[in-house]
């Protein structure tokens, strides 16, 4: 723990923001639910929150270069949580559009300001072990967070203002450090065709993680709330959310081991293989099945599908050469986000369709078995890296840009 004493405070911070961000990913969309929206709408307002984050990622870099990290941290966050109090103030379709896509852009502006500033204040031969640290503190409070507000309505102001007091309390740890804010570091952007042309593999797998993940993430509290019928529907889909992602958290580590030893593009296929299947059985059997089977099924997606992207990433940075690694990082999160805002709108217009609600894990296991044959076709078709040519996996999960600074292969 030594080596995470210098950046506590920033853990800490994004800590407590995780706990905000996951009691946000379930009551927003359960409570627009009881507004009345289909799920092609709640999708909508999805894919407006990842297009915000999009932006924000975007912009970000800019922003601190021209104001620093804790303006930019703080600023974000006190919007972040003044749009959260609105929600409870604001029961409005159309405000919540409007807020959640502010919000997307604050939330990763949040994301880049905390890890910009932890690449580049941690010693190098530190920085896998803080990114472990920081990335398990930070899937661990997304689970929790939900959790905190199971016994509330979804409309309960109550839930909001828990993310109000959250987001103020991690400002204070970032306010109050005595560390010195990093100088800014400028870094040319990879040309979409030419990651494309390093490594396609690793850009068709993170646009997929963008898409199945963000997608089914965000949609999981209606499936969820379907088979609630009606009691209980914010306890039913919040534990349906931590439960996904407890699953993601503890196959990461094992994942990525595993595809030090072996082709990364196989242990990807293999993750897809593993979540497409009890996605497909989600999809034919949820509402046959007892629930507490229902939750042991989304564990077991939550484990294949959440983690295969820090795979893929570590795949394309077995291919690039050192100078080109931060602008392929920030390049890839790009990708994720476009995926990202594409898979809420889908899957919630499958969901509106014949299919029903389960229709929302027919669409994850069309995307994870076209990722399983891609992976393999591509193995196929070009060698793995020489064993002495593949680096270290690192965890990586999509946060915030420039966050491949805090990567120590970036360097």
């Amino acid at each position: 723990m030594l080596m995470v004493r210098p950046v506590l405070s920033l853990v800490v911070a994004v800590w407590f923001l995780q706990l905000a961000g996951g009691i946000l990913s379930v009551v927003t969309p359960v409570g627009l639910a009881e507004l009345g929206l289909a799920s092609d709408g709640i999708g909508l307002l999805a894919a407006l929150h990842a297009a915000g984050f999009m932006a924000g990622a975007y912009y970000a870099p800019r922003l601190i270069g021209e104001f620093g990290n804790i303006r930019v941290f703080a600023a974000a966050a006190a919007l972040t949580a003044v749009g959260a109090i609105s929600q409870g103030l604001w029961t409005s379709e159309i405000g919540w559009a409007m807020i959640r896509f502010v919000q997307g852009a604050t939330f990763a502006a949040m994301f880049a300001a905390a890890e910009a500033w932890l690449g580049r204040v941690t010693p190098k031969e530190h920085r896998g072990s803080v990114l472990g640290i920081y990335n398990v503190a930070a899937k661990g409070a997304l689970l929790i967070g939900p959790l905190i507000v199971l016994s509330m309505s979804p409309l309960d102001p109550r839930n909001f203002l828990w993310c109000g007091l959250f987001l103020s309390v991690a400002l204070v740890p970032v306010c109050l450090t005595r560390k010195q804010e990093p100088k800014r570091v400028s870094s040319e952007r990879l040309p979409f065709r030419r990651l494309l042309k390093i490594s396609p593999a690793a850009c068709v797998g993170v646009f997929i993680a963008g898409l199945v993940n963000s997608g089914t993430l965000a949609l999981l509290p209606i499936f969820a709330g379907e088979l609630a019928n009606g009691s209980n529907t914010l306890t039913v889909a919040a534990i349906a959310y931590s439960v996904a992602n407890i699953g993601g958290l503890l196959s990461q580590w094992p994942a990525g081991l595993i595809s030090d030893r072996l082709d990364r593009r196989t242990v990807v296929a293999a993750m897809a293989l593993v979540a497409g299947i009890s996605a497909c059985v989600l999809w034919l059997l949820s509402s046959d099945l007892p629930l507490e089977f229902v939750y042991l099924l989304i564990f077991v997606w939550g484990a294949g599908s959440l983690s295969f992207y820090g795979v893929c990433v570590a795949h394309g940075v077995d291919r690039v050469d050192d100078d080109d690694m931060t602008s392929m990082m920030s390049m890839m999160l790009m990708v994720w986000a476009l995926g990202s805002v594409l898979g809420p709108l889908i899957a919630g217009i499958v969901m509106q369709s014949a299919l029903g609600a389960s229709g929302l894990f027919a669409f994850a296991s069309a995307c994870l078995g076209v990722l399983m044959f891609m992976m393999m076709f591509r193995r196929i078709e070009q060698a793995p890296v020489p064993d002495q040519d593949q680096t270290d996996w690192q965890p990586a999960m999509p946060a915030g840009l420039p966050g491949g600074e805090l990567d120590p292969r970036t360097e």
